[in-house]
């Protein structure tokens, strides 16, 4: 399992990190209904939900930001599927699905759990765990401790 760590990690030197500006923009939240519990400083969106970052959009059935301090670190997405797209590039676009993701704010970490797919430059990754670090532009997919969950890649072919 370490070796197709490393295969993806070297099979994947297009992946660059998102525009440099994202992470300072601020977190707008569409949904049709809001609630925010004060004592936990957690807020949740349900129904057609849409978080937009930047160029980081994400759309889900039920979303839950936590904000100590009243600023969001971490939202957790839930749907059938969620859906992300991101633009490391202004011409180029990452996006994926998953049965849930969690996206760390503060590390730009965006991980997606159960039935993840990302698709990338016309490459697509498979698994039940992926995690792109959008800082290092890095995809990391699958859990080394299993032998029965596995990563599946499709490369498209250079053009010359």
């Amino acid at each position: 399992m370490k070796r197709l760590l490393l295969c993806l990690a070297l099979l994947a030197p297009n992946l660059a990190p998102a525009l440099e500006d994202d992470s300072e923009k601020p977190v707008y939240i569409e949904a049709n209904s809001a609630h925010y519990d004060e004592k936990t400083d957690t807020s949740t969106y349900t129904g057609k939900v849409i978080l937009i970052q930047g160029s980081l959009r994400v759309e889900a059935d039920k979303l839950v930001a936590y904000s100590p301090g009243g600023e969001v670190q971490k939202v957790i997405a839930y749907g059938k599927p969620v859906r992300f797209w991101r633009k490391p590039k202004p011409d180029e676009e990452i996006h994926g699905t998953a049965k849930k993701a969690e996206y760390y704010l503060d590390k730009e970490l965006i991980v997606l759990i159960g039935d993840a797919v990302v698709w990338q430059d016309g490459n697509k990754y498979a698994s039940d765990r992926i995690e792109y670090d959008q800082i290092k532009g890095l995809i990391r997919a699958g859990e080394p401790t299993s032998d029965t969950k596995r990563v599946k890649i499709l490369l498209k072919p250079k053009k010359d």
